[in-house]
């Protein structure tokens, strides 16, 4: 095996196959003496690439996922603030490292705690994260305030069929407090990165708050920064029941429909220069919205999905997507398992560049204006390569979802760039941007509309509880049978 495309196909492949699995089998502790192997393995498998085996490259595969997967498995100790998480009262005292989660009716702080008092007074030095559910509306804390915190300190459990202790520990997050009373100590332990950031974040969402009412206001803050605070109940039914809810999780999907809007309106320019004026946007998009780990993730993916559309070389183009998702899983391998839109944003990617092309031919008859017909094609692509996961993680089949898609697909890419042209503006120059934003609510509010009147088409969606990892496989291989069937057949 001399080709190096090859070698890396061996090596990537071995790696995001035994991460996957991986998610079955985890020690609480991994010995010192599984370290020094792993390493050893690691090193002789180094040395003998040069012979350019394909067992030697899995093996290395191999071993890179679990080496990725033992060093971020938690292990529990006394030092660790979840040792403490029994049920009793105790206080904590630490820094909130995250940006708030502000929502109607209570807010949520992700503190990093450095000391710990129990029942009996005792002071522990302790590490560790803890999320912190405050349902006071005031006063406010913001992301670097030290705070105390007093409250009874818990385990994450499961909510229903939700397994939200594995959700946290994405953010090796490990316990929780529900009802906390928080006092402020000091301010101005952030990093001021981000504390801009977040500011830049809040003002957008702000901005958004004067041009639209509700429920337009959270609708559009959704679609442009993943949030979902203020979405009214019904609404989000609304969109699970039609399959629509995948477009309020910020994901490469949404990152696709910023490239698609762009690529529309620079119809003008060749290809090839398209690129750059593209990712600039998305940059500029993302430090919009506020950069979220979420929204950085999904706009990489995006610009491989982009790149894939510029340069027309699918092998190089899938080579990229591997090595960006081996850079993000031995960060942290969680993001494979338990991070929708992680796996959302990959989903999207896989379908704008493998089965994007093959759908061009269905929408000959769509026109081309603004993107129209480039948008609906990446969207349906989307919707074929994530619609299994979607089922998965939300117990529902949505069988009006693809009329519903098709309907609000032409007006959503429209409704994302009217609405955040009209809240950049209003900033500089209100009476502007509320012309944008006039034209911005209107595409909301026929995506709204739609789903309203979708939701109450009889049998509209039917629930699947019996959704498996292993249906989900059998899927995808067929997909992929199909793929490959079409360049043949195109061959």
């Amino acid at each position: 095996m001399r080709n190096p495309v090859s070698i890396a196909y061996f090596f990537l492949g071995s790696f995001l196959v035994t991460t996957f699995f991986l998610k079955w089998w985890q020690l609480n502790s991994y010995p010192r003496w599984l370290w020094i192997a792993l390493g050893l393995v690691m090193l002789n498998a180094f040395l003998l690439t040069t012979v350019r085996r394909p067992l030697v490259t899995v093996i290395l595969g191999i071993t890179c996922a679990l080496l990725a997967v033992s060093r971020t498995t938690h292990t529990q100790t006394p030092q660790t603030v979840d040792s403490f998480a029994n049920n009793k009262r105790v206080t904590i005292q630490g820094i909130i490292s995250e940006e708030p989660d502000r929502r109607p009716m209570q807010t949520k702080y992700t503190i990093d705690v450095s000391v710990l008092t129990n029942a009996s007074g005792a002071v522990i030095p302790v590490t560790g994260r803890t999320l912190v559910t405050d349902r006071e509306q005031w006063p406010e804390f913001e992301y670097g305030d030290e705070v105390e915190v007093t409250g009874k300190l818990e385990k994450p459990g499961q909510i229903e069929a939700f397994q939200f202790d594995r959700y946290l520990s994405r953010y090796e997050i490990y316990s929780v407090m529900y009802f906390a009373n928080l006092k402020r100590i000091s301010s101005g332990h952030n990093n001021p990165f981000f504390a801009l950031l977040y500011k830049t974040k809040q003002k957008f969402e702000f901005q958004i708050n004067r041009l639209y009412a509700e429920p337009h206001a959270s609708f559009l803050a959704g679609l442009l920064t993943g949030s979902r605070k203020g979405i009214p109940d019904h609404l989000l039914d609304d969109f699970q029941i039609t399959g629509l809810t995948h477009i309020i999780a910020i994901s490469g999907y949404n990152i696709t429909i910023v490239i698609s809007v762009i690529a529309g309106m620079l119809f003008w320019l060749p290809l090839r220069k398209r690129f750059l004026p593209s990712v600039i946007a998305i940059i500029a998009f993302t430090l919009f919205v506020g950069a979220s780990a979420a929204v950085v993730r999904a706009s990489i993916m995006g610009i491989l999905g982009l790149l894939a559309l510029q340069t027309g070389r699918q092998s190089h183009t899938r080579l990229a997507i591997l090595w960006t998702l081996f850079a993000m899983l031995i960060w942290n391998p969680k993001y494979l398992w338990y991070d929708a839109g992680f796996q959302l944003s990959f989903l999207a990617v896989i379908g704008l560049t493998e089965l994007g092309p093959h759908l061009e031919r269905w929408f000959t008859r769509v026109p081309k204006a603004l993107g129209i017909r480039e948008a609906l094609q990446m969207t349906i692509a989307a919707q074929i390569c994530a619609v299994p996961l979607i089922v998965l993680l939300f117990g529902r089949l949505s069988l009006i979802a693809p009329i519903a898609n098709v309907l609000v697909a032409p007006a959503i890419p429209l409704a994302m760039l009217f609405g955040f042209i009209g809240t950049v503006l209003s900033i500089l120059c209100f009476p502007l941007g509320q012309l944008f934003a006039y034209l911005g609510w209107a595409f909301l509010q026929w995506i709204v509309f739609v789903a309203k009147v979708m939701a109450h088409v009889p049998f509209a969606s039917v629930e699947i509880p019996w959704m498996s990892t292993g249906f989900i496989i059998v899927y995808y291989f067929l997909l992929v049978f199909w793929l490959y069937y079409r360049k043949q057949t195109c061959n």
